[in-house]
């Protein structure tokens, strides 16, 4: 395909001419530059990921200042290295290191457990000492009753032994009047029934005379 050729046709005027069709300032009168990919990295990869060794060229960096010539002590005789740099304060504002939100520490389960069992056994002794309470409470005897109030509750409970009797015969009497009901209902029943058949067999004699 050619670009030139196309563009031509189109009103193009020509290489280092813009694309408008009278003035030059309109538009862009040289290509864009890009730059070839002759490797097989993948699009957009620039350079290997092992190009910059910046954080072990760093700490390379402070090994090699640490003196050890006193016996027993390590002095660090670098300050100003690349390590140093990104201490806190010294890449301004807007550090990514700065933008970090401390946490707070992991607590322990030892002493989450310890509280829990004290209150499980808080809890427990109060319940017995409650048990305990309503156990001597219902030991405890009720006060004696006088004669009155003995004669008294024997007689409520002499009337509602005589009630109780009373409602049982009349459930007793109702039911036995529905079975005789039911019974008379059925007889009658079995009588239209039996006419029933004997009208059928009367008829049937009528016909086979005929």
């Amino acid at each position: 395909m050619n670009a030139s050729a196309l563009l031509t046709a189109q009103g193009w005027r020509g290489k280092g001419h813009s694309l408008h069709k009278t003035d030059d300032s309109v538009g862009l009168a040289k290509p864009l530059l890009l730059n070839r990919k002759d490797n097989t990295r993948g699009i957009g990869a620039t350079q290997h990921f092992t190009s910059d060794q910046w954080w072990m060229n760093a700490f390379d960096e402070q090994l090699q200042g640490l003196d050890t010539s006193k016996k027993g002590k390590v002095v660090q005789t670098i300050s100003t290295g690349k390590l140093n740099a990104i201490e806190k304060g010294s890449l301004g504002k807007y550090s990514l290191y700065t933008t970090f939100v401390r946490g707070g520490f992991l607590e322990g389960t030892i002493e989450a457990l310890k509280k829990q069992k004290e209150k499980d056994e808080s809890t427990s002794d109060s319940d017995s000492d409650s048990d305990t309470s309503e156990q001597k409470t219902k030991k405890t005897k009720p006060a004696a009753e006088s004669k009155e109030e003995r004669r008294a509750r024997k007689e409520a409970k002499r009337k509602r032994r005589e009630e109780k009797a009373q409602r049982k015969l009349a459930r007793k009497s109702k039911k036995s009047k529905s079975k005789s009901d039911s019974s008379d209902d059925a007889a009658e029943e079995k009588r239209r029934r039996r006419a029933r058949k004997e009208e059928k067999r009367r008829r049937r004699k009528e016909k086979e005379g005929k």
